[in-house]
């Protein structure tokens, strides 16, 4: 069976959604608010985790490589491998505390398949720190563990791999081909429709947008959340932004900034006008 085949059936398994969401519930309760989006990165505008996990993975690349070359020259002339673990462990946690953020609010054949990726990186924690231990009185077997370590921190690392590229985790759901779309302002709805304080869906040259009134201005936004795809026009309005009825991201309403995570990418905005008692939107200019 192929990989994908084998991330494709794991990612089947809904028996994995009884035991992913207790947990996915009590990151969610735990955590305050600024902690997860400092977590999710939504303040770098670029996902956390990913920066974080060349730690672990460099560090114990590093005392793969040195441990080989002890074992080839069958004498120990340096301790720099078991420094290198020691510093992937530090950095695993690191790692780990951000992964668990980002996880908690995915769904579906993504957090089976997150889990997976979790478990697996845990086990991997834990022979690193059983050869550590080891060492101490036989460095060989101590080698030997942390080599099996190394094979399951680089398999997991594959499925970190298919979250990002097969599920769509941690990318921005609104970066596709239409991002310049409309170029000309485009009718899209009679102002008089438009209630106030209201998200409403329209459509311009194809493109999805949310239009919400306030005043005497009117806002308008790419219905999709950059998260993992959610209808904005769904959601709710609190304070200046509007929250996804999905994994509950809030964005500004004025300029698309990321208010609140889980989503990290700021929302598309565009510019509004009304003309002839309809309103039109293009995608927006930058001044």
């Amino acid at each position: 069976m192929g990989t994908e085949k084998i991330v494709r059936a794991l990612g089947d398994q809904e028996w994995l959604d009884e035991l992913a969401a207790p947990v996915q519930e009590a990151v969610r309760n735990l955590l305050p608010r600024d902690l997860k989006n400092f977590l999710h990165g939504s303040a770098l505008g670029h996902p956390l985790h990913p920066a974080l996990i060349d730690l672990p993975l460099g560090s114990w690349t590093l005392a793969a490589i040195l441990d080989g070359l002890e074992l080839a020259r069958g004498r120990d002339k340096t301790r720099a491998a078991d420094a290198a673990i020691k510093i992937g462990l530090i950095g695993a946690v690191a790692a780990a505390v951000a992964g668990l953020t980002d996880w908690s609010e995915t769904d579906g054949r993504a957090k089976r398949i997150g889990m997976t990726h979790g478990v697996m990186n845990l086990a991997a924690t834990g022979l690193y720190v059983t050869s550590l231990l080891l060492r101490r009185k036989s460095r060989s077997k101590g080698i030997g563990v942390s080599m099996m370590a190394y094979a399951v921190a680089t398999s997991s690392a594959f499925l970190g791999g298919h979250l990002t590229y097969g599920e769509q985790i941690g990318v921005d759901h609104t970066a596709t081909a239409d991002q310049e779309q409309p170029e000309k302002f485009t009718a899209v709805l009679d102002d008089e429709k438009l209630p106030a304080e209201k998200p409403t869906k329209v459509t311009a040259d194809g493109v999805a947008v949310v239009l919400v009134r306030r005043g005497d201005t009117i806002y308008a936004l790419r219905d999709t959340c950059t998260h993992l795809g959610g209808p904005l026009s769904e959601g709710k309005l609190e304070g200046d932004g509007i929250v996804c009825p999905w994994h509950g991201s809030r964005f500004c309403l004025a300029d698309g900034r990321v208010l609140d995570g889980p989503a990290v990418f700021p929302e598309r905005c565009f510019d509004v006008r009304v003309r002839d008692g309809k309103i039109e939107v293009r995608a927006r200019r930058e001044a």
